[in-house]
């Protein structure tokens, strides 16, 4: 078996040569421009269909419950992530992220027709959402692969942060679009126009080509199943990449999780708003969090003591989440968001940097469906949350969330000093 690559090319450059092009020095590459123009319309599209499918579900039952299910279905598939990384490793990748995208519009449109003809039921959003996500499974490791072989090494990080930019751009504007054209023209056609963004991205596809692949001649002629245990071995055996994922979930399950799904009740109990208006601002703060976390990442991309800058990400978002449990003001709880987003979007470009580094080509799919099992995780965490709120509060929950990883991390930190000595 291959030992990770890891790079010197960063190291050997003047490091005039390697900060050159600046925040946006990804985009100069062609195939990389069609893929950062591709997140923006699925962007888009996804956070139009999160909003209005909450919308529908609330619409047809008026259950909280139902919401968290129809949204939770959109989740679950991603703990087949893993399986979609050795479909990104044995196929090309491009061809099969064109067909994925093209099943994702399919489904969009489909669903608008549905609302259009006035048949929509309960189940119908249930399947959606669970098609949907099964989508996403696929879709998350694939792009985040082939960010990986449209950029060189050494601009792996500024890619990965631009990336994020535009994902969290439409997230500060995709919800308020969505609830204004479900007000103006019916949720049907945020559906038929979530179709169309996902039809866009199939045509910016259609061109690109993986002008950094490695090739894979690593790879061994194999059945899928000897595939997937050979990434789950590999990830056991080399220890920055353990150490890279678990430090990705320890934020999603404790720091994200937590808020993500104890937000409107924070919102209605703690900062007195039962009609919800501040709710929507609230993940606006969230948005501009991450957006601005995305910048500053995609500015300073050359910093070279990335374990470091991981852990102090994690860190950083764990006291996040402890200060907000402190707070009943609605202006000093929207700054503690901008801030807590900003170390979690840090966390996550760092630790998908540093996977994508270490990790040679022909492993790059099993390792970054290994790695996106967090979302897949999240809502496990969610349910903690909502048990610990329940039983006390949503203060009390976010306490034990923010403590639970600050301790984690710290024992991490301790323990793994090769992972904070570790330096691309």
């Amino acid at each position: 078996m291959q030992a990770p690559h890891r790079s010197t090319e960063p190291s050997d450059r003047p490091r005039q040569a390697r900060v050159r092009g600046g925040t946006f020095a990804a985009l100069r590459y062609r195939n990389y421009r069609l893929l950062w123009f591709g997140t923006i319309f699925m962007s888009a599209g996804t956070w139009i269909q999160q909003v209005t499918l909450g919308w529908l579900a609330y619409e047809l039952t008026g259950s909280p419950f139902q919401v968290s299910v129809v949204l939770g279905l959109r989740a679950l598939p991603m703990l087949t992530a893993p399986i979609a990384g050795v479909i990104a490793d044995k196929f090309d990748r491009r061809v099969v992220l064109l067909l994925d995208q093209a099943y994702l519009a399919f489904l969009a449109a489909v669903f608008a027709v549905i609302l259009q003809l006035g048949f929509v039921e309960l189940w119908h959003l249930h399947a959606f959402s669970f098609l949907s996500g099964l989508g996403w499974a696929l879709n998350n490791p694939l792009r985040q692969t082939l960010v990986g072989n449209s950029v060189p090494r050494d601009r792996l990080m500024n890619a990965i942060a631009l990336n994020s930019m535009a994902f969290n751009s439409m997230r500060m504007i995709g919800p308020g679009i969505a609830g204004g054209m479900i007000a103006l023209l019916g949720p049907e056609v945020n559906f038929l126009l979530q179709a169309l963004m996902y039809g866009a991205v199939v045509v910016l596809v259609i061109p690109f080509r993986a002008e950094f692949a490695e090739g894979r001649e690593g790879r061994k002629a194999q059945s899928p199943l000897a595939d997937l245990r050979e990434g789950m071995a590999y990830v056991m055996r080399e220890s920055v990449l353990r150490y890279s994922i678990i430090l990705s979930l320890v934020p999603t399950l404790t720091l994200m999780a937590f808020i993500q799904t104890q937000m409107p009740v924070f919102v209605a109990e703690d900062l007195g708003d039962s009609e919800g208006a501040l709710l929507g601002f609230m993940f606006v703060g969230m948005g501009v969090g991450g957006f601005a976390g995305a910048v500053l990442v995609a500015r300073f991309h050359a910093i070279e003591h990335k374990g470091r800058l991981s852990l102090t990400g994690v860190a950083g978002a764990a006291v996040a989440v402890l200060a907000l449990s402190q707070v009943d003001v609605w202006w000093h709880a929207w700054i503690i968001l901008v801030a807590q987003q900003l170390f979690f979007i840090m966390v996550m470009t760092t630790n998908n940097t540093i996977l994508q580094s270490v990790t040679p080509d022909y492993m790059r799919g099993r390792v970054m469906g290994i790695y996106m099992l967090d979302i897949g995780m999240q809502p496990m965490g969610g349910v903690v949350a909502g048990l610990i709120a329940e039983s006390y509060s949503v203060s009390t929950a976010w306490i034990i969330g923010g403590a639970v990883g600050l301790a984690l991390v710290t024992l991490i930190a301790f323990t793994a000093p090769s992972f904070r000595r570790l330096r691309l």
